[in-house]
């Protein structure tokens, strides 16, 4: 509280004296009752200091909520369960994998079993000449590179989930910060002209990768291309006064480049049309 000395009237006990402004309510007060007045905000401050400490402990002895126990469980079962599902898959692609080796096996045991007997044979009954001996050695080595390569089995991976994915999803309003209001000129700004450095009523604009600008330049009848950071645009459609040839616009609204295909789409307001410009650079 600023003080000077001014002899006018005391708010509170409404006489002459010598009187000391508060800055909070620009009321004026005597010595004493401005003491007064002073143990009163005292007052107001400690029961704003008391609600704030109640608030506090409530707030450090806050718990879940039900509806977020609620959620927590529902999340929780939702674990269990994916759980599950994996485990008995896996189970069930082990037991494939298994199976596939063990009749793999079993089918290799039994070819040599089979070339085992016919070995046999061959020796007791000692007839035999090189073309069982080939035979035998050729069905010995087929058994033999069948074994080193054995069944192709892999692993794929499924398109789809396999389990429900979930998401926490929040309520709260998003808060949006508030804008720094120092704007910088991206082009133009040189008045309204058909300089290169000026546009006269831009209407629609188009920025690509590059941070370029392509920009309907409505009263002047062009889409102007302006390069990040340049200080004048190119005509790149347009600019050969408003008119409805095919080199011409009249009062282009907005412009859309087509990266892809190398070229520009305008909405070519007063001439009623669509137009495509391509390129000619590609």
């Amino acid at each position: 509280m600023a003080m000077t000395n001014n002899k006018t009237h005391c708010f509170t006990c409404n006489k002459d004296k010598i009187t000391y402004p508060c800055e909070g309510c620009l009321k004026k007060f005597c010595l004493m009752d401005l003491t007064k007045h002073r143990q009163l905000l005292n007052e107001e401050l400690n029961h704003i200091i008391n609600d704030y400490d109640q608030f506090k402990q409530r707030f450090s002895e806050q718990k879940p909520s039900v509806h977020d126990l609620s959620l927590i469980n529902e999340i929780n079962q939702w674990e269990i369960d994916s759980i599950i599902k994996i485990q008995q898959k896996a189970t069930d692609c082990r037991n494939i994998i298994i199976e596939s080796s063990q009749t793999f096996l079993n089918d290799t045991e039994k070819k040599f079993n089979d070339l085992n007997e016919q070995i046999k044979q061959f020796h007791s009954e000692n007839e035999f000449n090189e073309i069982n001996l080939n035979y035998l050695r050729n069905e010995l080595m087929k058994i033999i590179e069948e074994s080193n390569n054995p069944s192709t089995t892999s692993i794929q991976q499924e398109s789809q989930p396999f389990i429900n994915e979930i998401s926490v999803i929040s309520l709260e309003k998003p808060k949006f910060k508030k804008w720094n209001q120092n704007a910088i000129t991206m082009a133009g700004g040189n008045d309204k002209g058909y300089n290169l450095n000026q546009l006269n009523r831009p209407t629609g604009i188009f920025i690509d990768k590059k941070k370029n600008i392509f920009i309907a330049d409505y009263e002047n009848h062009r889409i102007v291309e302006w390069k990040c950071n340049a200080k004048e645009g190119q005509i790149i459609a347009g600019g050969n006064g408003r008119g409805n040839r095919m080199d011409q616009l009249k009062h282009p609204t907005d412009v859309v480049v087509d990266q892809k295909n190398h070229s520009i789409i305008i909405a070519d307001s007063d001439n009623r049309r669509v137009i495509q410009w391509l390129n000619q650079e590609y």
